[in-house]
């Protein structure tokens, strides 16, 4: 064996060592995140799926979630609520930690859409998402437990994901952190920005993954950008840090993050800036033909060893 060789192989030991957490085996050598599995997801969910006249769909989209990851071996199970009179529900899927299991890392994607939208983008790219990352838990061990959530009624309120991260604060669940993936699938040529942000420190193309966390949750996004740049480093990736919880800046605090920001959880979102680039935003027009499962599989791959760099500690 030559020099250069060996100082592969070594190489390789150390990056096996540094981002593996714990059971051996080298899922950064191998391509995870699947395109075809994506794309089947978003042609199951897409679809109206809104708690008024399309309640039915709903409980179809939850029934499809939670039989997708009972699949994949997690333990799965049902946080119900009432809302208006209904029964709405939460579905969780649990990879738990073998060191320290009290210590739960959330990732998080809700599965209602407005009236009269598909939402293949919204969100059924991020449950696209969440269910391949629910696949590919099973074949690691982590060292604290991650949880995948698929948050109902985001649109109506951010309902679900209030509701648990009020009653996780009230219990003193220990969630060093939280990631929501919030419209991970559209790119396209032009890209606007909301009246606070400064377009002259950002693309004018939409073909990145933007990352949003407030102050609180700052080191929490460093951690993700970097694993998002050793491992997806042909993604753009553009950052933004906001004061506070984000007030006065609605476009930051539309998913399922800013109830986790309002409880003083740590929380990040991770989007394709929705209307701020996807033209087809709660509209007819959101469908899968419009997306860009290249993308998505890029971001998917990059939120998967986000977790897994995540939960070592």
């Amino acid at each position: 064996m030559g020099f250069r060789s060996i100082l592969f192989s070594l190489l390789l030991s150390c990056l096996i060592a540094f981002f593996l957490p714990g059971d051996g085996r080298v899922p950064w050598m191998n391509d995870w995140i699947l395109i075809e599995h994506l794309k089947e997801h978003v042609r199951n969910l897409q679809g109206v799926r809104e708690p008024y006249g399309h309640y039915q769909e709903l409980q179809q989209a939850a029934q499809y979630l939670r039989e997708e990851m009972l699949k994949t071996g997690l333990r799965v199970w049902e946080e119900p609520f009432e809302w208006e009179g209904r029964e709405f529900k939460n579905i969780i899927g649990e990879r738990k930690g073998t060191i320290s299991p009290e210590r739960v890392y959330i990732v998080g994607a809700h599965y209602d859409t407005v009236t009269g939208s598909p939402g293949a983008d919204d969100n059924a790219s991020g449950l696209a998402v969440l269910l391949e990352l629910a696949r590919n838990l099973r074949a690691v061990s982590t060292d604290s437990t991650i949880r995948l959530i698929a948050f109902c009624l985001e649109e109506y309120g951010y309902i679900g994901s209030m509701r648990y991260a009020e009653r996780a604060r009230k219990e003193g669940e220990q969630i060093p952190g939280m990631i929501s993936i919030e419209m991970v699938g559209y790119t396209g040529r032009k890209q606007d920005y909301p009246p606070y942000i400064n377009p002259k420190h950002f693309p004018n193309v939409g073909d990145f993954a933007g990352i949003i966390g407030n102050v609180r949750s700052k080191e929490l996004l460093e951690r993700v950008s970097r694993c998002f740049k050793a491992f997806v480093p042909h993604l753009p990736v553009e950052l933004l840090v906001v004061p506070g919880n984000g007030e006065g800046m609605e476009e930051v605090r539309l998913s399922d993050h800013g109830p986790f920001w309002d409880q003083g959880f740590q929380a990040l979102m991770v989007t394709d800036t929705a209307f701020l680039r996807n033209p087809n935003y709660h509209l007819p027009g959101d469908t899968m033909e419009t997306l860009d499962f290249e993308f998505m599989r890029k971001v998917g791959t990059g939120i998967f060893y986000s977790i897994l760099e995540l939960a070592k500690s």
